[in-house]
């Protein structure tokens, strides 16, 4: 029974991930859309904003408390979260949408690597030399020439490492804050985060920009919830090589939308930082039982 319910669970994780990336693909469109008009805050904050109103009349409707257990984890995941956010709109804003999102989804591999001593999970050295084969496409990303750094791409690669951080303290709420409360919490403190430098212009706003910011809202809080379930159910370093569809969205966008273009360099980067996020699942296909208790 409890392999068939660990069966279940991965199931869930994998089609949680994959509408939650759905989701955040578009949104990162619309994010690289409105970047012409409007600043990070304020992106931040409708976003986050509309997120706050959707969690908090669920909750009401479901009769859910979002009343917090675990609070210093709870403010951990909220603040590298946030700023998190924060670099990795604005690399959306100054590089190719394909690659600021392939730098930010370095997220699971670092959560790959760190999971071992931060959430007591196994990680093979298999999965260990896969982190490492992305990272040389990391380089061939930031350091095309292997001689000079783009510095806009480390924006987005410190988004990366935060956002698998956040995502960490996401993992270590599961036994004690259920998903709306994380949701709820998160996007709250985004609006508290971003409302002084936003407030000023945020009546000034025309409706075919506020409408796009509002749909990065909903965008945000279908990725949000979905991800989060993703990695309450299973383990991290497992379910996080599903998350690189996003990527295939963007770039999509990218190319379509936008008219941007990719370098050799870019190409091959991307393709080792992503086929080594799938050589994770393929490798490490269930994980344990020890570590799916933990």
């Amino acid at each position: 029974m409890s392999d068939e319910l660990s069966s279940d669970s991965r199931r869930a994780a994998v089609l949680g991930v994959i509408f939650g990336s759905l989701c955040f693909g578009t949104m990162n469109a619309l994010v690289k859309w409105t970047s012409e008009y409007v600043d990070v805050s304020m992106i931040i904050l409708v976003r986050s904003a509309v997120i706050v109103f959707a969690v908090a009349a669920f909750a009401v409707s479901r009769g859910i408390s979002l009343r917090v257990n675990n609070r210093k984890t709870m403010i951990l995941r909220c603040f590298t979260g946030l700023v998190a956010m924060f670099l990795f709109f604005t690399a959306i804003a100054k590089i190719p949408l394909g690659q600021a999102v392939v730098l930010q989804k370095t997220s699971p591999l670092f959560i790959a690597l760190l999971s071992g001593k931060v959430l007591a999970e196994r990680v093979s050295p298999r999965v260990a030399l896969l982190v490492i084969t992305a990272f040389a496409g990391i380089v061939l990303i930031v350091s095309p020439d292997l001689s000079s750094v783009e510095p806009d791409t480390l924006i987005g690669l410190g988004a990366g490492l935060l956002a698998a951080l956040a995502m960490m303290y996401v993992r270590e709420l599961r036994n004690t804050d259920p998903t709306p409360t994380v949701v709820f919490w998160f996007a709250a403190t985004c609006v508290a985060g971003s409302v002084v430098q936003a407030a000023p212009d945020l009546f000034s706003l025309d409706t075919k920009t506020l409408a796009a910011l509002v749909g990065i809202g909903i965008c945000a809080g279908g990725g949000q919830v979905g991800i989060t379930m993703a990695y309450q159910k299973a383990d991290a370093a497992w379910v996080s090589a599903f998350s690189y569809l996003s990527v295939i969205v963007a770039t999509f966008y990218g190319f379509t939308v936008f008219g941007e273009t990719l370098s050799t360099a870019d190409w091959i980067g991307g393709l080792l930082i992503v086929g080594s996020g799938v050589a994770i699942l393929i490798m490490e296909p269930a994980g344990d039982e020890e570590t799916s208790q933990h």
